[in-house]
C-alpha cells in the first residue's frame, strides 16, 4: 500500500447543495496534513475554478511529504490549465463502460482511445510530471477493453490506474477480483474510488487494499454524490489501529467536526469512529467487561480517536454493576442492600427515561440505608 487519495475537495463537492470557500478549502487542507494522509485532490482543473490557483499556491508553501493532485478531464484547455498550477499528480479521468460510452457519450470505443491517446500526448506536451488515469465505471465495464485502455496507459508512461465504481455496485468479492487481475496483467499501481450506494464503500476500499491495491480514495464524513463514498475517518483509522499504519487518528474527530460544521452534515452520535457515544455503555454485561479489562468490549482504546468513556447506569445494570460503581463512589453496600437498590435504580432510570447521574444513585443508597 502507497497511501490513500483525500477527495474531500473534488468528489466531497459533488454532493447537493456543498460548496467551499478558498478559507475553507484551505482549513480543511490544514486539518486533513495533521492526520498524515498521503495525497490531497484539491478539485477539478478548470478554468472556471476560480479558487483553485490560489489553492495551489498554499499547498505548495506547505512543508509536508503530502502530496497535491488534481482531477481532469481528457480535455486539451483543461490539461492545459492544471499543467500550469504544477500539481504533484494529474488525474485524467475517462468513461469506460460502453453505457457511459454509448449513452451518455453518443461515442464508439474507437473514439474514447484515439481522445485517451490525445490526452496522454497533450499531458506530455504541457511537461506534466506524473499521470494517473481513473476509469470512469470501471466495474461495469468489459474487462477485455480495460486491459486495452490500460495496456495504451502503460505504454504512454501512465504511472497509476484507478478504478471507480461509479455507483456503488461491486462487491468486496468483485473488487477482489479485479485488482488481483489488473495486478497480474501489468507492472502499475492501482488506486480504487468507491461509492456507498450500497453501503459497501469502505469495505471495498480496504478489500482492495488488502488485495494489493496501492492507493484508495476517501472523502470525509463520506461525501459525494448519492449516497457518498469511503469514510476517511473509517479507512484510516481501521489502517492505524489494525493494521499499524501511521495515521494520527487523535486528529479525526477535529477533522469531522471541522467538515460537519462546514457542510451543515450533522454527526451521529453512533457514527464510527468520530460519533460522540460510541464509547458510551449501559448494558450490565458490557459494563462489567469494561471495568475489568476494557479490551473486552472495546476494538481500540477511547483516546486513540480523541474520545472518552462514559459507562452509564439504568434500567439495564446488574447487581455487580451498583456495587463496583458504589466501590468507585466510595460508598460500597453489603450484600443484603444490592438487590433493594438495584430495584430503586432500575424504578427511578424507567421513570427518568435515562440512566441515573453519580448523585442521584448516591441519593437513592441514602434514602436505603
Amino acid at each position: 500500500m502507497k497511501g490513500l487519495i483525500d477527495t474531500t475537495l473534488r468528489e466531497g463537492t459533488q454532493s447537493t447543495g456543498l460548496s467551499f470557500s478558498l478559507t475553507q478549502k484551505q482549513d480543511i487542507v490544514k486539518a486533513l496534513l495533521k492526520t498524515g494522509i498521503e495525497e490531497i485532490e484539491l478539485g477539478i482543473a478548470t478554468p472556471r475554478d476560480y479558487d483553485l490557483a490560489s489553492l495551489m499556491s498554499y499547498c505548495h508553501a506547505k512543508d509536508s511529504a503530502t502530496s497535491f493532485s488534481l482531477w481532469c478531464l481528457c480535455r486539451r484547455i483543461d490539461i492545459e490549465y492544471a499543467a500550469a498550477l504544477e500539481p504533484d499528480i494529474l488525474s485524467l479521468s475517462i468513461p469506460v463502460s460502453d453505457l457511459h460510452i454509448y449513452k451518455k457519450l453518443r461515442k464508439s470505443r474507437a473514439w474514447l482511445l484515439r481522445t485517451l491517446r490525445e490526452a496522454l500526448a497533450w499531458t506530455k506536451d504541457y511537461g506534466v510530471k506524473r499521470v494517473s488515469l481513473g476509469l470512469e465505471d470501471a466495474t461495469r465495464a468489459d474487462y477485455g477493453f480495460i486491459r486495452e485502455i490500460i495496456g495504451i496507459a502503460a505504454e504512454e508512461g501512465v504511472s497509476r490506474i484507478r478504478f471507480a465504481d461509479t455507483v456503488g455496485i461491486a462487491s468486496p468479492l468483485v473488487i477482489e477480483k479485479l485488482i488481483k487481475t489488473a495486478k497480474s496483467d501489468f507492472d502499475l499501481e492501482f488506486a480504487v474510488h468507491t461509492h456507498n450506494d450500497f453501503g459497501m464503500a469502505t469495505a471495498n476500499c480496504l478489500t482492495a487494499l488488502e488485495a494489493g491495491a496501492d492507493w484508495a480514495d476517501v472523502t470525509v464524513l463520506g461525501l459525494g454524490e448519492r449516497a457518498g463514498n469511503a469514510r476517511l475517518e473509517e479507512v484510516t483509522a481501521y489502517l492505524a489501529l489494525q493494521k499499524g499504519r501511521l495515521y494520527r487518528t487523535e486528529c479525526l474527530r477535529e477533522l469531522s467536526v471541522l467538515v460537519s460544521r462546514i457542510a451543515k452534515q450533522e454527526i451521529s452520535s453512533r457514527q464510527p469512529i468520530v460519533g460522540q457515544d460510541i464509547f458510551t455503555c449501559e448494558t450490565g454485561l458490557h459494563l462489567q467487561g469494561l471495568e475489568r479489562e476494557p479490551k473486552t468490549y472495546e476494538p481500540y482504546p477511547p483516546q486513540k480517536v480523541g474520545a472518552t468513556r462514559r459507562l452509564l447506569y439504568g434500567r439495564k445494570i446488574g447487581r455487580h454493576n451498583i456495587r463496583h460503581r458504589l466501590q468507585t463512589l466510595a460508598r460500597p453496600l453489603g450484600f443484603e442492600n444490592i438487590n433493594a437498590i438495584l430495584c430503586q435504580v432500575r424504578k427511578k432510570a424507567a421513570e427518568l427515561g435515562r440512566p441515573l447521574e453519580d448523585t442521584e444513585l448516591m441519593e437513592l443508597c441514602r434514602q436505603d440505608v
